[in-house]
C-alpha cells in the first residue's frame, strides 16, 4: 500500500530535489503521513521506547554501536544496536516516522556524496528497514549536522551544513520523503552547528553552535531560518564535543551531554531553557582516545574508541 506524499521541487545551488515518488517504497517500510515526531512528543529521545532519553555510542573502526539505557541522568543498563558499516557515519537520531515509536538513525557515507539513508529501528533494537534520502547533499562539503522540526509541521527535518563555506539549509521531511529545502543561510566559520532542539520551549527548533578554535558555545533562538536572538553558553574546552541533546532531567527542558574522549568523562549540562542550571559528570566512556569536534567530520576510526553520536 502506498501513501500519498507531498513533494516540492527546488532548483538552484541545491539542484532539483524532492520530486517523484516516496523514497521509502524501496524497502517496503512505509512512513506514515503525520506520524508524531520528536518535536511534538516532547524532549524525550528513547531508543527502547521507555519514558527516558538514552545515549548512543559508535565505534567507527568496527561499525559497532552501543546504547546507554538511562533513567534520567543515571545509567540503568546497556544494549547493543546492530552495527553499521564503518564506511558510513551516524549523523542524526530522532523519530522519522518509522513503523514503531523508537527513534531512527540517519547516516551518510564517511566520504563522498549520495547514499544518505534513514535506518528504521524497533524498540528491541532490530532493523526494520531503510529508506534513501535522495539528493540531500549537493557535494561532499555538505554534511548532515542535526535533526529537528524546523517548519513546525510535527515531522522531523534535517539541517545540512557546509564545512567549507559556513552555509546551511533545512531539508523539510515527511519520514524519508522530501518536502523541499529552505533557502540557504550562512554563518562565518569556524562556527559549526553541533545540535538542534527546542531549547526555550516555544515549539520551534533552535540551533546550537560551537566555535572550533575558541570553544565558545551559543544557542541561536530560531523561527525557522530567522534568528530571533542568540544566547551565549559557557565555554567548553576543545577536548569535549557535544554528543547528545535531549531531556535527561525529566523537567521537559532539553539538556546537553558532552564527552571528552581523552579522559572518558561524560558531562551533563542540566538546562533551564537557554541557560545552564548545573553540570555533573554522569559516567565515563573509554579514555586515551583522539579528540573529535562534531558531525562535520567522522569520528576517529580507532579500535576500542567509542564516540557519542546521539540523540541529536
Amino acid at each position: 500500500m502506498k501513501s500519498r506524499m507531498l513533494a516540492l521541487c527546488l532548483t538552484g545551488l541545491l539542484g532539483q530535489v524532492g520530486c517523484g515518488g516516496s523514497e521509502g517504497e524501496a524497502t517496503g517500510v512505509e512512513t506514515p503521513v503525520g506520524e508524531a515526531a520528536q518535536a511534538i512528543r516532547g524532549s524525550r529521545v528513547s531508543f527502547n521506547g521507555d519514558a527516558t532519553s538514552d545515549l548512543l555510542w559508535r565505534e567507527q573502526s568496527t561499525g559497532n554501536m552501543l546504547v546507554w539505557l538511562m533513567q534520567g541522568p543515571s545509567l540503568a543498563g546497556t544494549a547493543t544496536m546492530p552495527a553499521l558499516s564503518p564506511s558510513l557515519t551516524v549523523q542524526a537520531a530522532s523519530d522519522f516516522g518509522g513503523p514503531t515509536p523508537a527513534n531512527d538513525l540517519v547516516y551518510q557515507p564517511a566520504t563522498g556524496v549520495g547514499g544518505d539513508n534513514i535506518r528504521f529501528l524497533s524498540d528491541s533494537f532490530t532493523v526494520l528497514g531503510l529508506a534513501p534520502i535522495a539528493n540531500l547533499r549537493p557535494n561532499a562539503s555538505w554534511y548532515i549536522a542535526a535533526s529537528g522540526d524546523f517548519n513546525v509541521d510535527g515531522r522531523t527535518d534535517l539541517v545540512v551544513h557546509n564545512r567549507d563555506t559556513g552555509q546551511y539549509f533545512y531539508r523539510y521531511m515527511n519520514g524519508s520523503t522530501s518536502l523541499g529545502n529552505s533557502a540557504i543561510s550562512s554563518r562565518p566559520l569556524p562556527w559549526f552547528i553541533v545540535g538542534a532542539a527546542d531549547m526555550n520551549r516555544d515549539g520551534r527548533t533552535d540551533l546550537i553552535w560551537r566555535h572550533r578554535t575558541s570553544g565558545q558555545n551559543e544557542i541561536a533562538v530560531m523561527n525557522n531560518l530567522s534568528v530571533l536572538s542568540t544566547v551565549a553558553l559557557p565555554t567548553m574546552p576543545l577536548g569535549f564535543y557535544l554528543g547528545a541533546t535531549a531531556d535527561y532531567s525529566a523537567d521537559a527542558h532539553v539538556d546537553l551531554v558532552w564527552h571528552n574522549p581523552s579522559t572518558g568523562h561524560v558531562v551533563l549540562w542540566w538546562m533551564g531553557s537557554t541557560s545552564v542550571g548545573s553540570s555533573a559528570t554522569i559516567g565515563t566512556m573509554g579514555s586515551g582516545c583522539p579528540t573529535w569536534f562534531s558531525q562535520s567530520s567522522p569520528p576517529p576510526s580507532v579500535y576500542g574508541c567509542r564516540y557519542l553520536v546521539g540523540p541529536r
